[in-house]
């Protein structure tokens, strides 16, 4: 009898990640470029801020979802992805008048929410999936 296939190994699991966070990345500036946004929304679009919050809140889970998973850490430097995704927000907005759109502040304020709630979900569902089992200390897992 051959042996039991061993359990199957999330090594994809990162890459993978990864990868949607370059794709849904690469989107959001085409998106938030594109001179005409009316264009990429259809009828009866969702409010310009609601749109930078679901944006920036899906943004941030995918590179929370990511680098959690790709460092194994416990929630180091998860700050400091913070700030570096604030800090591309302000550039993609700060970048939109050389393609015609308007450049506002509180468009980046609404992606700071977003980044906040993609962050902190994430994060909660990582330390939730690492918490040891009830009636199980955290060596016997």
């Amino acid at each position: 009898m051959p042996p039991a296939p061993s359990p199957p190994t999330r090594r994809w699991l990162a890459p993978a990640l990864a990868a949607a966070t370059i794709a849904f990345t690469g989107l959001l500036v085409y998106a938030t470029h594109h001179p005409r946004p009316e264009e990429l929304l259809g009828p009866n679009p969702p409010t310009d801020k609601t749109l930078h919050v679901a944006a920036y809140a899906t943004l941030a889970s995918l590179a929370t979802a990511t680098w959690l998973t790709a460092r194994r850490t416990k929630h180091r430097g998860v700050t400091m992805l913070a700030v570096a995704l604030a800090v591309f927000g302000g550039l993609d907005e700060v970048t939109q008048p050389f393609f015609n759109r308007d450049a506002e502040p509180l468009d980046w304020l609404y992606d700071c929410v977003g980044i906040a709630i993609g962050l902190a979900a994430v994060s909660a569902l990582f330390a939730l999936a690492r918490r040891p089992a009830a009636g199980h200390p955290a060596g016997d897992q």
